[in-house]
C-alpha cells in the first residue's frame, strides 16, 4: 500500500528520518498527558490479525479477535492516548485496478491453493502462515467492537477518548486532515501518510514500529538474574535435603518473556508499568532528505508508482482501457530499468525533479543544462509533462500515438488524490459532543464541499421553486424543480446513520466482490447510496392501449457462464428493489393515455469472481413493486408527494420489521419476539436452509444439490458456536453499556475447545451463513433497523463451530429454545446424516467354512515357523 517501495526507503534510512517519543504510564496514579492519535482502521486490522495468531481457516475466531481490539485501545488509553479511528469510505474509481490486482492474488490465488493442497498438508502451521486470509467479517467485528466500547464509556461518564470516523471516500487523506485539525499523529501501515501534509500534522508513526516496553514494579522479576534473589528459599530442598539448582538466565529469560508484548499487543502481566515507544516521520524530514520541496512529494509518489496508478496487468472498469489494443503499458517499465530497487528508483525521481526545477549550474551535464534552458517551468501541468518525458528510458517518439498523453492523464489523477481540501468548519464549542456524532455536520468540511452531503443528497437546481425565483430572472417556470422532501429526509437519515457507524461504507459504495455461485455469495446492495433517492430522468413515449408495461418485461439477472445458480440471488435482488421505493403509484393511470412515464431501471457495476480472475458485470436494478405486492404489504402514502408512496426508510418501524421479516421468509412469532445479534443469526441460518432446500428441489437428479442441504446437527452446531453474553433477556438484545471487565465476568465461560480436522463441508457451511448473515445486516441496515438486528458475529468463533459439528449430537445441550423457533416450519427443507450401511453377503447368513483335508481344527498353537509346517504335515 502507498508509495512503491517508499516504506522500505524509511526504513532504512531511519536514523536520518525519523525521531523517537515515548509514552508512558505515571507511577504516581495521575493521568499522564493527553495526546491524540488517528489510527488507520484498516491497517489496524491487519497489524492486529498478523500478531494475534488466530486460526483462520476455521471461518474466523471473532470473539478472541474482539476482545483484542479492546485490550489494545485500552491499553493506548492507559499511556494518556486519546484514540480516533478513520475507516474509509467509497474508494474512487483511479483505485478500483489495484483493488482488483490486490484481491486476485491475495483472496483468490490463495483459495485456490488451499482447496489444491491435500488435506493433510493444507493443515500444518506452515503452510496456514504462510498462506493466510483475512477472515470475512472482521472490519465488522471491528468497528462494531470499538463502537460498543465508546458506548461503555460514556456509560461510566469517562471523558471522551475514543472516535470512530467513517471517510467520505479514501480514508488517508481524511485521517491526514483530521490530525491536522487535532494536532495529532496518524498511526498506520501505509507511506502515503508520509507524502500527504497539512498545517498542524504531526507526523507519521508506523504499527511496526510502536514498541511496548513493561517495567515491573515486583522485586521478584527485579532480582530474577540473581541467583540468590528471594525465589531461592527453602521450599527447593528434595526429601533428602538436596537443593535443584536452577540456572540464572533461564529464570530470567522467563521473567523477561512475560514483560514482552506481541507487535502492538501489550504484554499480559499486571504489576508492570508500561510505556510506548515510537517513530515519527514526518513529510519535511523526507523532503529534505530527497532535497525537493515538500509540496512536490505527491508528484513524486505519482511518478514512482502508487495505489493509483495501477498497471497494465489489473483488472480496469472503463471498456476503453479493457481492450488491450488501447490498455497502457506498466509506466513503472518506461521510467525504471529493471534491476532498479525501489529505493533508487525513488532517488532517481527526485533527482529528475530536483534537475527541472533548480537553476541552471556548472556541476549539472549538459544534457540537463540544455533541458533546462530550453524549457522554464511554469505550471504544474508544465512541470508533469517535463518529468514525464525526463523519466521516459526511451524517445518519446518511440510511444503509440496518444500513450504519453494517457501517461501524463494517470500522473496527474494520481497526484490529485493527495490533495487535501483546506477545512473551513471551525467548532469552537468543543462541549457539545465529538466530531462524528454532530448530526448533519461534516467534521472537516462545510455542507458545501462535504463529498458525502452530495453523494447521498438528491440533486436539486439552485432554484428549488417558482417562488424562490429572484425577479430578474427570466428563465422559464417550468425549468424550476420542487424539492422532493420524502428523499431529502432519507438522504438525512442515511447521511446521520453514516456518521454514527450505523451505515457501514460497505453499504455506502465501498468497491466489493462477489465470488463464484458455488461459494454461495450474496449479491447485495453495493450501491447502496441511491436508494431511495431520486432515479434517473423518466421517458415519455407513446404507447398503445394493448401494450405492456415495461416493469413486467424484467427478467432475473443471472450470472454469464455459470452452470449453477446463486442460492443467495433472492436475497439479492429483494435488497435491490429498495431501489425504487417511491415508484409505486396509487392510482393506475387509464389506458386511454397516448403518454406515460416510462421509469428507467438503474444499471450497477459488481465485479464478480470467473474462476481466477475479477471481472465487472452489469446488474439491472429490479422495481420495488413486485415485492410488495409478493409480501402483501401496502405502502404508506406521502404527505409531502401527493400520488406517490412514503420511501420506505419512512416506514413506521414495526412496518419496517414486518417487511424485513416477510422479504427472508420467516415472519413468524417467535422470530418476531427476537432481537438484536441472536435475530440476525436465526435470519441467516435459516435463509440458507431454504435456499439450499429450494436448490434440491430444483434440479432433483443433482447428487450434488441434494448433498448441499442442511441437518438439524449443524444448525444446531451453529447457534452452538456464539458465546452470548448475559443480559438476562432471552431475546437476546445488545449489550452496549456495560464495560468490557464487565462483559468478560458475565460471559458464559467456556473451555478453549482443541483443535479439530479440516472438512471441505464444514468450511463451506461456515461461508455460507457467514456471508448471509452479513447480507441481512446489510439489509437491516439499509431499512434503518441496524439496532434491530446487528452482526452476531463478534461473539462466533468458527473453531467452536467445527468442534460441535464433530462433536456427538448428545453432547450438544445448549440453545434449545431458539433451535425450535429457528426451524419452525422447515422440518422438509432439512435433510439428515447420511450413514455408512456394511454391506451384506448374498445368500443369507453367512455359513462357517467347512475346514479342508489336512487343515488343523481349533485354534493356532504358539510356536516357531517349523511347528506350523509340522501341524500341516500330520
Amino acid at each position: 500500500m502507498g508509495v512503491h517501495g517508499l516504506t522500505t526507503y524509511l526504513h532504512e534510512r531511519r536514523t536520518a528520518l525519523a525521531h523517537t517519543i515515548s509514552f508512558p504510564k505515571q507511577h504516581d496514579h495521575q493521568p499522564p498527558k493527553s495526546t491524540t492519535i488517528v489510527i488507520d482502521g484498516w491497517s489496524f486490522i491487519f497489524e492486529l490479525v498478523s500478531w494475534a495468531g488466530l486460526p483462520y481457516i476455521y471461518g474466523g475466531e471473532y470473539e478472541a479477535f474482539s476482545r483484542l481490539v479492546v485490550e489494545v485501545v485500552v491499553a493506548w488509553k492507559s499511556v494518556g492516548l486519546d484514540v480516533c479511528f478513520v475507516f474509509d469510505g467509497a474508494y474512487p474509481t483511479p483505485k478500483f485496478p489495484t483493488l482488483v490486482s490486490r484481491a486476485t492474488q491475495t483472496t483468490i490465488q490463495v483459495g485456490l491453493l488451499f482447496f489444491r493442497t491435500s488435506a493433510q498438508a493444507r493443515s500444518t502451521p506452515r503452510f496456514l502462515r504462510e498462506n493466510s486470509l483475512l477472515p470475512p467479517l472482521t472490519y465488522t467485528v471491528c468497528v462494531q467492537t470499538l463502537l460498543d466500547l465508546i458506548s461503555s464509556s460514556a456509560a461510566r461518564d469517562e471523558p471522551r477518548w475514543l472516535e470512530v470516523h467513517f471517510a467520505d471516500e479514501e480514508g488517508d487523506p481524511y485521517a491526514v486532515a483530521l490530525a491536522a485539525r487535532l494536532g495529532a499523529y496518524v498511526v498506520g501501515r501505509d507511506s502515503d501518510f508520509v507524502v500527504l501534509n497539512a498545517e498542524g500534522y504531526q507526523g507519521y508513526i508506523p504499527l511496526d514500529e510502536m514498541v511496548w516496553i513493561a517495567e515491573s514494579t515486583s522485586a521478584a522479576a527485579s532480582d530474577a538474574g540473581s541467583v540468590l534473589s528471594s525465589t531461592d528459599g527453602d521450599d527447593d530442598l528434595d526429601p533428602s535435603g538436596f537443593k535443584t539448582v536452577r540456572k540464572p538466565k533461564a529464570r530470567k529469560r522467563e521473567a523477561e518473556s512475560s514483560l514482552v508484548g506481541r507487535g502492538i499487543i501489550p504484554p499480559t502481566t499486571s504489576d508492570t508499568a508500561l510505556s510506548l515507544v515510537c517513530n515519527v516521520y514526518s513529510p519535511a524530514s523526507l523532503a529534505t532528505n530527497l532535497q525537493i520541496p515538500v509540496s512536490l512529494l505527491p508528484l513524486l509518489g505519482a511518478l514512482v508508482g502508487n495505489d493509483f496508478t495501477g498497471s497494465s496487468d489489473d483488472a480496469v472498469p472503463t471498456a476503453s482501457l479493457a481492450r488491450p489494443s488501447t490498455r497502457p503499458r506498466h509506466m513503472q517499465y518506461m521510467f525504471f530499468e529493471r534491476q532498479l530497487t525501489h529505493a533508487q528508483r525513488i532517488a532517481r525521481v527526485a533527482s529528475t525533479l530536483r534537475s527541472l526545477l533548480g537553476p541552471v549550474s556548472a556541476a549539472d551535464s549538459p544534457a540537463i543544462q540544455k533541458r533546462k534552458r530550453k524549457r522554464q517551468i511554469s505550471s504544474v501541468m508544465e512541470l508533469i509533462d517535463a518529468a514525464v518525458n525526463a523519466l521516459l528510458l526511451r524517445a518519446p517518439d518511440t510511444t503509440a500515438p496518444g500513450e504519453l498523453e494517457a501517461v501524463v492523464e494517470r500522473i496527474v489523477e494520481a497526484t490529485l488524490q493527495y490533495a487535501i481540501p483546506r477545512a473551513d468548519v471551525v467548532f469552537a464549542d468543543t462541549t457539545a459532543g465529538p466530531l462524528w456524532q454532530r448530526p448533519g455536520v461534516c467534521p472537516l468540511h462545510g455542507s458545501d464541499a462535504c463529498r458525502l452531503e452530495g453523494f447521498l443528497s438528491p440533486p436539486r437546481r439552485p432554484g428549488a421553486s417558482a417562488d424562490d425565483r429572484s425577479p430578474d430572472d427570466e428563465q422559464p417556470e417550468q425549468h424550476y424543480v420542487r424539492p422532493n422532501l420524502d428523499r431529502s429526509r432519507v438522504g438525512e437519515l442515511y447521511m446521520t446513520a453514516y456518521r454514527r457507524g450505523e451505515l457501514s461504507p460497505p453499504r455506502a459504495g465501498r468497491f466489493e466482490y462477489r465470488g463464484s455461485v458455488a461459494a454461495s455469495r450474496a449479491r447485495g446492495p453495493r450501491q447502496g447510496e441511491r436508494i431511495g433517492l431520486p432515479g434517473p430522468p423518466e421517458e415519455e413515449t407513446e404507447v398503445d392501449d394493448d401494450a405492456v408495461d415495461s416493469e413486467d418485461e424484467l427478467v432475473d439477472v443471472v450470472e454469464e457462464n455459470s452452470d449453477e445458480e446463486d442460492p443467495l440471488s433472492p436475497l439479492r435482488d429483494a435488497l435491490e428493489r429498495l431501489d425504487h421505493p417511491s415508484d409505486i403509484p396509487n392510482v393506475k393511470p387509464p389506458s386511454s393515455l397516448t403518454q406515460q412515464a416510462r421509469p428507467r431501471s438503474k444499471v450497477i457495476t459488481e465485479y464478480v469472481r470467473r474462476g481466477t480472475r475479477l471481472a465487472p458485470e452489469e446488474v439491472t436494478v429490479p422495481f420495488f413493486h413486485d415485492l410488495l405486492a409478493e409480501f402483501t404489504i401496502a405502502a404508506p402514502p406521502s404527505e409531502h408527494e401527493p400520488g406517490t408512496s412514503l420511501p420506505i426508510q419512512l416506514w413506521p418501524e414495526e412496518l419496517r420489521h414486518t417487511f424485513l421479516l416477510r422479504a427472508l421468509g420467516a415472519d413468524t412469532p417467535g422470530i418476531r419476539n427476537l432481537h438484536g445479534g441472536r435475530l440476525t443469526a436465526v435470519l441467516a441460518v435459516r435463509w440458507v436452509v431454504q435456499r439450499m432446500h429450494a436448490r434440491a428441489l430444483e434440479n432433483p437428479s443433482q447428487k450434488e444439490k441434494q448433498i448441499e442441504r442442511w441437518t438439524r446437527e449443524e444448525v444446531r452446531a451453529f447457534l452452538a458456536a456464539f458465546a452470548w453474553p448475559f443480559t438476562g433477556d432471552v431475546n437476546g438484545k445488545s449489550k452496549a453499556t456495560l464495560p468490557p471487565s464487565e462483559e468478560e465476568e458475565t460471559s458464559e465461560s467456556t473451555s478453549e475447545p482443541t483443535p479439530v480436522p479440516i472438512e471441505e463441508r464444514n468450511i463451506q457451511l461456515v461461508t455460507q451463513v457467514s456471508l448471509a448473515g452479513d447480507a441481512i445486516e446489510q439489509f437491516a441496515q439499509l431499512l434503518l433497523l441496524g439496532e434491530l438486528a446487528p452482526n452476531p458475529m463478534r461473539y462466533f468463533s468458527g473453531l467452536r463451530f467445527h468442534t460441535a459439528l464433530t462433536s456427538p449430537p448428545s453432547a450438544q445441550t445448549r440453545e434449545v429454545d431458539i433451535l425450535n423457533t429457528t426451524l419452525e416450519d422447515l422440518d422438509e427443507a432439512l435433510t439428515t446424516k447420511p450413514t455408512k450401511v456394511k454391506k451384506k453377503r448374498k445368500g443369507g447368513d453367512a455359513v462357517a467354512p467347512t475346514p479342508q483335508k489336512g487343515q488343523r481344527r481349533g485354534p493356532a498353537q504358539s510356536g516357531n515357523m517349523y511347528d506350523v509346517l509340522a501341524a500341516m504335515g500330520a
